[in-house]
């Protein structure tokens, strides 16, 4: 089982969120530099001694986006079929990206690429740079990229004006202008980011792996309020526009909600592992695997548990879980694919599929039309280069697609 602790809503649970900032300190770095380690021997490129990456499929207007180790693929969304477009070869043989992480932002004609190697590129479908050099943090980028147009940008635009938000190893969350890629402003946290920003109603949610979610001012990068927790986060932040709720995972193995009005803390599930995952949310329901090989089903809300027990796979699960076709699609990170029943909390099948690699990356859900009948499928991309297209109604592979062959 699992457990939730409820905030009273009249007094702050200062115990909860706020440490002796000394100590507090302490333990986040010793916690940190866990998390370094166990992601370089374990967790985050496991069974390799050099960054592999795990960014996920990304979908835009008539294009996929997958990446495979240093190279970002644009598949066609029907056929999905592969063209490597950067680094492009051999005109980008000076570009050594190391390894992708972080997902890719679209914008029009313009694609935003962060890479292993603290550099944030934007190049067009061809490969092209558009800028005349990359943006260079003093630190790896990690977590992925977004955009966010600027008021009166014509949608029709080839590249509407903008800002891409997006943090770094170097403890900064920075927003650069899109037309040229200058920094418009940047905001220093006391640690690493590794996650991707949420945006909402002009604020900028960020985590970082000093264990506080900033509330930034989209437009200045100033801070508005920000909560504390007992150690770092990883997660990237979900926002219930809703319940005016945002979530997020920390390695204090705790599911938080954060309410964004009281700018305190509505709720927490505990688990037995950290969770390093992004959350699912649908119909009133936020679906969440743990590395401690289980998946939590918790009421939006309130954080009460929707299934007797958390669903227990048999592995660590990285990846974000996925609804297709009513079916709850998690997949651990030994490359397991499991069925759920939402509701139930049940295994929908005999077990799981089992693919041949290691899942780190979120799954895309993918729609078709065949014969005006809509199908849902998930793309699940493995650690091996191949993208893995699964049916949720059988559990079964229809499509394995190797990126880069």
């Amino acid at each position: 089982m699992f457990h939730v602790k409820q905030l009273d809503t009249n007094e702050p649970d200062v115990g909860s969120l706020r440490l002796v900032r000394d100590r507090r300190r302490t333990t986040l770095i010793i916690i940190s530099l866990l998390g370094i380690l166990l992601a370089t021997i374990g967790i985050a490129c496991a069974r390799v001694a050099s960054p592999r990456g795990w960014a996920s499929p990304v979908e835009g207007e008539n294009v996929l986006l997958v990446s495979h180790r240093d190279k970002l693929y644009a598949l066609d969304p029907e056929t999905l079929i592969d063209v490597q477009i950067f680094p492009r070869e051999p005109n980008d043989d000076d570009i050594d990206t190391v390894a992708l992480y972080g997902d890719p932002a679209i914008s029009g004609s313009r694609i935003f690429v962060p890479t292993h190697d603290n550099r944030l590129y934007a190049v067009d479908f061809d490969g092209v740079q558009v800028w005349s050099a990359p943006f260079e943090a003093d630190g790896r980028l990690i977590g992925g990229v977004i955009f966010q147009a600027d008021p009166g940008a014509a949608e029709e635009d080839d590249a509407p004006a903008g800002v891409v938000y997006f943090g770094s190893d170097d403890g900064n969350v920075y927003a650069l202008e899109t037309d040229a890629g200058i920094r418009r402003w940047f905001f220093e946290t006391d640690n690493g980011v590794w996650s991707t920003p949420a945006l909402f109603e002009g604020v900028l949610y960020v985590t970082s792996l000093d264990g506080t979610m900033y509330a930034l001012d989209a437009d200045e990068g100033s801070l508005l309020w920000k909560v504390e927790t007992d150690s770092g986060i990883a997660s990237t932040p979900l926002i219930n526009e809703a319940e005016r709720l945002v979530y997020f995972g920390g390695f204090d193995s705790k599911l938080h909600a954060i309410d964004i009005d009281t700018q305190r803390e509505r709720w927490a599930v505990e688990a037995d592992n950290w969770f390093w995952t992004t959350p699912l949310l649908a119909d009133g329901v936020l679906y969440a695997g743990a590395l401690d090989n289980k998946v939590y089903a918790v009421d939006a809300a309130t954080g009460d548990a929707i299934w007797p027990d958390p669903f227990e796979t048999d592995g660590p699960i990285r990846a974000a879980p996925l609804i297709a076709a009513g079916v709850l699609i998690v997949a651990n990170r030994d490359g397991n694919v499991y069925g759920i029943d939402p509701e139930t909390g049940r295994d929908a099948f005999s077990g799981p599929l089992i693919l041949s690699d290691d899942v780190f990356a979120d799954p895309l859900l993918r729609v078709t039309e065949d014969e005006g009948e809509v199908l849902e499928t998930a793309l699940i991309m493995t650690t091996g280069g191949d993208l893995i297209e699964v049916d949720p109604e059988t559990l079964r592979i229809t499509d394995t697609i190797p990126i880069g062959d």
